[in-house]
């Protein structure tokens, strides 16, 4: 079959896959395997159309549906950046469905007619995203994947935290389309299309005519995809809405609809956006947003003691990585052609990488779960010694995460930092930007020994009830394939990268970015990166591993020649015995070092007593004079709004209609 032939037909699967899996609902296992067998057929269709895109040529379809009102008709078309999501979407599509099949046992007293269907659903709506360049069925399927994903969240519905979070989600993620469908519909009303070729013809009129309003429709577009991607501050509903998810579809928007924030702001920023000033400012902009998620998402990840919340929290931090690195390269657009394609490459590569160890993380604090009944760290801990798979597969996430050398994460966030160090050569902003990136990068090995040592490593603590073997075999598999790809992607980067160069160079001008080889080199196993002058380095993880091995090796053969032998004793601690309970080291004691760290820079030195300067203290006492007035004024318009809800579904059809007719005169308006 033809590589559109395979799309469509994958989606055409899916979909009754979805309606199989409805009507088998009652049979918990034969509902999750012809889900999983679903997912794996058409993963395996779409793989083929996406690898056909990346080695042959960009694949188009015919026209399958028009509306001639709108002049806009649904075409499929994969082209290299569509394909690298695509690839990413059936890996993970696979690993967290056949995860599923067992992990939903947790939630035995639900029908699953509430999550297979829809989970199907919603891989059939990322895949088409990313497979149609109309952004009128852009937006229809952002949306229906929005909806798919929001059921998901709020699948729990015993839990009110959980409704809370998908409320949430559902208004955070539908004020944001609305902010890119009132962007759309602007360009639209200038050419009478909504083909991404000829929103491109009406954003370079507008740059013209109205260069103001260009960056209000930037702005707009940025907003809605910052907002799906949870970049902060537009991404403040993700930490509750993301762990309130059942472990898998967690892992699915985290491996997914996460990254396509990303995507997004790559196609509207080359694909509608001539390469000029404003792709620099903007550029600036994402670089800007994405080191304060970096920053914000890491440290606050330090502080909780919930396994998906803190994950959740990473999630936020590494997708500011993929943003900072991706406004690195569309600033330097105009600049340098060679660090504006390293940086747009590093922050894709980061997106495959991500997708691979966070889902994986996602799945180890799942088993975690599933094994002991709780997500709280401090109330389980030493799982190594009964889950010694699922164990070392948390062990490899989290070092590759953290950007540990031989594993994938290191590789992406080295051409980060390369690419945002030699881009500060010409914008001095992007070394600051590196230099807080680099710091968080230790700051996250900090946070992931938290999450190891407490979940996997030390004593064994753990209920009397719960059972000593590992989890099932179903949910094993999933984290060892992603665990492995961890390992190959770090030892050989090249397999990712050259593809990863071709879906870059695919979306900039023709000729615009160097040959692969001028940049990287043509060893298949290091990567020689070529900035000019300074820009200069290499990577051979396979010579550092075998190294590592050696030493490895070294060290446990002196250990074994000295013969020391180890026993097990209780706590004693102030000349008695303690429960290891009383002893162990809670979870938030990991944030001491960071409170006390500024205490101790500098040494106490007698300083002489000066009048306190009040009226400057008032003036820099922003909390008083606007934070708090602000949200009193907040608290007081919600409680109006909150009248206007009173349950009676007339008084909603009437704001319905009201909306629509402010929408439209705005529209008209502009």
């Amino acid at each position: 079959m033809t590589g559109i032939a395979l799309l469509t037909s994958a989606l055409i699967l899916l979909v009754v896959g979805a309606i199989l899996t409805a009507l088998l609902s009652k049979s918990r296992l034969a509902c999750g395997l012809v889900a999983f067998v679903t997912v794996l057929i058409a993963s395996i269709w779409v793989t083929m159309a996406a690898w056909q895109a990346l080695t042959v040529a960009p694949i188009q379809g015919t026209v399958l549906l028009t509306i001639a009102s709108l002049n806009s008709s649904l075409i499929f078309t994969v082209d290299g950046l569509s394909a690298i999501f695509l690839l990413i979407t059936s890996l993970v599509a696979v690993c967290t469905t056949l995860y599923s099949i067992r992990y939903m046992r947790i939630y035995q007293r639900y029908s699953l007619v509430r999550y297979y269907p829809l989970l199907l659903l919603f891989f059939a709506s990322v895949i088409s995203v990313v497979s149609v360049h109309n952004m009128l069925f852009f937006l229809v399927f952002w949306e229906f994947m929005t909806l798919t994903s929001y059921v998901l969240v709020v699948f729990d519905t015993s839990r009110p935290e959980a409704q809370r979070a998908g409320l949430r989600y559902f208004i955070a993620t539908h004020i944001a389309t609305m902010c890119m469908l009132v962007a759309t519909v602007v360009l639209y009303v200038r050419v009478g299309s909504f083909d991404f070729a000829a929103l491109h013809t009406a954003m370079s009129g507008l740059m013209v005519t109205s260069p103001a309003l260009v960056h209000v429709l930037l702005g707009l577009f940025v907003i809605g995809f910052a907002t799906k991607a949870g970049i902060l501050p537009f991404g403040f509903w993700m930490p509750d809405a993301y762990p309130a998810a059942p472990t898998g579809a967690s892992a699915a928007f985290v491996g997914t609809m996460c990254k396509l924030g990303v995507y997004g702001i790559l196609r509207v920023l080359t694909a509608f956006l001539p390469m000029s000033h404003m792709t620099t400012v903007w550029g600036i902009v994402i670089a800007l947003l994405g080191t304060i998620s970096i920053f914000v998402g890491t440290i606050t990840a330090l502080q909780q003691s919930d396994s998906k919340r803190l994950l959740t929290f990473h999630a936020i931090g590494q997708t500011g990585y993929m943003w900072l690195a991706i406004g690195v390269g569309l600033a330097l657009l105009r600049i340098s052609p060679p660090v504006a394609t390293v940086a747009l490459l590093a922050g894709l590569f980061h997106v495959v990488n991500n997708a691979l160890f966070k889902p994986l993380l996602f799945l180890n604090a799942g088993a975690a779960e599933y094994r002991t009944g709780t997500r709280n760290m401090d109330k389980a801990g030493g799982l190594m010694q009964i889950m010694p798979v699922t164990a070392v597969t948390a062990i490899v996430a989290s070092l590759a995460i953290a950007g540990i050398p031989g594993l994938n994460g290191f590789v992406s966030k080295w051409l980060i930092f390369a690419s945002s160090i030699v881009g500060g050569f010409e914008m001095p902003l992007f070394v600051f930007l590196a230099i807080v990136a680099i710091f968080i990068s230790a700051v996250t090995l900090a946070s992931f020994l938290k999450f190891l040592g407490m979940l996997f490593l030390g004593r064994l603590d753990i209920g009397s009830e719960v059972e000593r073997r590992e989890v099932p075999a179903s949910m094993v598999i999933p984290q060892v394939v992603l665990g492995i790809f961890c390992i190959l992607f770090g030892v050989l980067p090249v397999v990712a990268m050259r593809p990863l160069y071709a879906a870059v160079s695919g979306i900039l001008p023709w000729g615009y970015s160097p040959a692969y080889a001028s940049v990287f080199g043509s060893s298949p196993l290091t990567v020689n990166i070529n900035l000019g002058g300074a820009g200069n380095g290499a990577w051979g993880a396979v010579v550092v591993l075998i190294a590592f091995a050696g030493c490895l090796a070294l060290a446990y053969f002196i250990s074994r020649m000295g013969g020391a032998q180890t026993r097990t004793v209780p706590m004693w601690l102030s000349g008695e015995e303690h429960p290891f309970a009383e002893v162990r080291y809670p979870v938030h004691s990991f944030l001491l070092p960071f409170n006390r760290l500024f205490a101790n820079i500098y040494p106490s030195i007698p300083l002489p007593r000066l009048p306190r300067p009040s009226a400057i203290l008032r003036a820099l006492n922003i909390d008083s004079w606007l934070y708090y007035p602000g949200l009193r004024l907040g608290e007081r318009i919600i409680q109006a709004i909150r009248l206007t809800h009173a349950g009676v579904p007339q008084l909603y059809m009437l704001w319905v209609i009201v909306g629509a007719a402010l929408a439209v005169i705005v529209l008209f308006a502009m």
